[in-house]
């Protein structure tokens, strides 16, 4: 057989892969690092066999991609498409519904007020398991995984009975979900043996059906004279582990199989000082011999701008979602990236948010609250006993009820009141598909496989997260940093920026190490990559007042974790220094603990939270004229205005009525005053003031 030549460009690791590709059966593992070239590589070899296959790739927008790049004898598919290929050779009519496992928990289950849903959801996780019967720690499991109410030894009889169930809806009716594409086929024999070469991209994704589902097309493991296997992964980038991807997934394919490993570490894409932080996460990764220097920026979250072209990833979705509406106000274009976050953001402010009539910008912390409490109470005593994925997920929740915050309060900011129609419109004008946006915003999740010249990870202090696993944590970390081509800067949220708290770097093997970090005006050496730390232009105001005045830990009301975390990040975001301070300190400390449920003192929490809503709804009174302070006059706070008589150093003295009164001129706080419910001068007044 004639091949075509080798690209001249393809390194001395593409190459050995590519020989022993041609020269040998052996099923390979290919071991990719993150812009290293991997799909190009599995193209070429799919060139270099010239035999007929199928290159599995992760979505349709790949498979798009793929297809015309690959020689005419090899399909590029998603595994799902196949499977459900599989079934319709096998019947004629087939049903796919999407909620099948509902139906055949309503089957099996029996009582007006049994746990469907529940039971669906454990169902469809024992499949993507590949689980016939259940052991007690696979019951356990998918019971802390499926919010399963009864016994988890309920699960082990429950199961087999939905798999018979199950098959007999198939046999009856043709009807099939998601799940069942591959489900059917490895359980039913559709497609066995019926491949003599498989190419499978990103395998470190593949759940335990998945792989199951890829041997048995190719006559794996034990068929004569069975299929060949080549899949590309990399468990650095192993980022879908709370979506049920096989942590040891590579590691136990290539057992099954007995694979080769060969290695693809060096990055084509990433700058050497990309690769240099990247390899804080990996140590796999190496830079092209002729990278280019690449710049990396260490930045104020709240001073950053953003230009045309700009990509800013996070590793939540909530700050994304506020910063996309700070930027629209701005008149800058934003698309935010994920159809799957408009959906559940959609479904949540119709779930939160009342249908008809309009709801008030005051009460909508207590409608997310609302909408939030039902939903976590399930989750709050799994996480108190240590089950990681109920931790992970009331995370997500908490996560979305920020996002559902952020856009209640913008829509009614400007009225004082706003519609559900209203905050819908403004969440399809954010996650618009528009690749000309001026700027694109992506969770970390959103961005794998995807790369652009300047990247911005916003907050990079919120990874690793507490409550997340581990490894998948640091292959967060490392997907993030590695989206960069050019430009990576890391974006701080005002207590690391005080304390320069910045992301550490990595070490390059057998390079010389980057100089001392340059002033932004001296000009970058020539081959010497350009970090650049910009000028703190703000530093964090100081509180006089001893900070253990009002203490948040160590009280006798019992409170869990990610609710403490959820009420401090909504004070943090206060305009008020002292309110801001005190809640970013709590937020600090609660960072050392890993603790499900911690001990507080929950009248201080709740007196900052007082002082924070009065003031946001504090009304001017008197004519306007003067240094605006909000005065706490219970049961409300109102806007007065006091006369100016000296502004020194550190202290500001102004006159209110009768009384002389002495700020401080860093925070703003009234001198000697005890707790939040004292007077204050406005933030923006106070920037006035300073500047004077």
């Amino acid at each position: 057989m004639n091949r075509r030549a080798i690209p001249p460009n393809f390194t001395p690791e593409q190459r050995a892969f590519l020989s022993c590709v041609t020269t040998t059966p052996a099923h390979i593992f290919l071991r990719a690092t993150a812009g290293a070239g991997k799909t190009t590589t599995l193209l070429e070899a799919a060139w270099q066999l010239g035999q007929p296959g199928v290159y599995f790739a992760y979505n349709k927008h790949a498979v798009a991609d793929l297809q015309p790049r690959l020689p005419r004898q090899v399909r590029a598919r998603t595994l799902h498409a196949h499977g459900l290929g599989l079934l319709n050779s096998q019947t004629v009519g087939l049903e796919l519904v999407r909620d099948k496992g509902r139906q055949v928990a309503a089957r099996v289950l029996r009582g007006p007020r049994s746990p469907l849903y529940a039971a669906a959801r454990a169902w469809d996780i024992a499949r993507e398991e590949g689980l016939l019967t259940l052991t007690q720690t696979d019951a356990e499991r998918l019971a802390a995984r499926s919010d399963w109410r009864g016994h988890s030894h309920e699960l082990q009889d429950l199961i087999p009975t939905m798999h018979e169930a199950g098959n007999r809806l198939w046999a009856d009716a043709r009807s099939a979900d998601y799940t069942d594409m591959l489900w059917l086929p490895v359980r039913h024999g559709y497609g066995h043996h019926s491949l003599r070469l498989a190419l499978v991209d990103e395998a470190q994704d593949l759940t335990p059906l998945r792989q199951q589902f890829v041997q048995h097309l190719l006559g794996l493991p034990d068929t004569t004279d069975a299929g060949r296997l080549i899949f590309v992964g990399d468990s650095d980038q192993s980022i879908y582990l709370w979506a049920g991807a096989d942590p040891a997934a590579l590691s136990r394919l290539k057992a099954a199989v007995g694979a080769v490993e060969l290695p693809l570490s060096v990055s084509f894409r990433c700058p050497r000082e990309v690769v240099r932080y990247a390899r804080a996460y990996s140590s796999f990764i190496q830079p092209a011999p002729q990278a280019p220097p690449g710049v990396i920026e260490h930045v104020s979250a709240e001073t950053a701008t953003y230009e045309r072209g700009d990509t800013v990833l996070c590793r939540t979705n909530a700050p994304l979602i506020r910063l996309a509406l700070e930027l629209m106000t701005r008149r800058v274009s934003v698309s935010v990236v994920g159809r799957d976050l408009e959906v559940r953001l959609r479904e949540a402010l119709m779930a939160a948010l009342p249908a008809h009539g309009s709801f008030c910008n005051d009460d909508v912390t207590e409608l997310a609250r609302a909408y939030l409490a039902p939903l976590d109470e399930p989750l709050k005593q799994r996480a108190a006993e240590g089950d990681r994925a109920a931790r992970q997920q009331r995370t997500e929740l908490y996560d979305l009820a920020r996002c559902l915050r952020y856009l209640a309060w913008v829509v009614s900011r400007a009225s004082g009141e706003g519609t559900l129609e209203g905050a819908l419109g403004l969440l399809r004008a954010l996650c618009r598909e528009d690749a000309d946006a001026d700027v694109l915003l992506a969770s970390v999740h959103r961005a794998k496989g995807k790369e652009w010249p300047r990247v911005t990870i916003l907050y990079p202090e919120l990874m690793p997260l507490a409550q997340g696993d581990a490894d998948e944590e640091r292959a967060v970390q490392f997907v993030a940093v590695t989206r960069a081509q050019q430009v990576l800067r890391f974006a701080y949220g005002k207590e690391a920026w005080a304390q320069q708290d910045f992301v550490k770097p990595g070490e390059l093997l057998n390079a010389p190490q980057p100089g001392a970090t340059r002033p932004a005006n001296q000009p970058a050496q020539a081959g010497r990559a350009k970090t650049v730390r910009k000028p703190n232009v703000q530093t964090a105001p100081r509180i006089v007042r001893p900070g253990g005045a009002d203490p948040l830990f160590g009280g006798d009301v019992m409170l869990g974790r990610e609710t403490v975390r959820e009420r401090l990040l909504a004070l943090a975001e206060e305009d008020r220094a002292l309110v801001r301070v005190w809640a970013l300190t709590g937020l600090q400390a609660l960072s050392g603990t890993r603790e499900a449920v911690v001990a507080v003192h929950e009248d201080h929490l709740r007196v900052y939270e007082q002082a924070a809503a009065l003031a946001r709804l504090a009304q001017p009174v008197g004519g306007g004229r003067g240094v605006p302070v909000c005065v706490f006059d219970s049961p409300l706070a109102r806007v007065q205005f006091a006369r100016k008589i000296r502004v020194g150093k550190s202290m500001v003295r102004l006159k209110l009525g009768e009384q002389d009164l002495r700020f401080e001129l860093g925070s703003g706080e009234l001198v000697g005053a005890v707790g939040p419910l004292s007077t204050f001068i406005l933030p923006r007044a106070l920037e006035g003031l300073r500047a004077s």
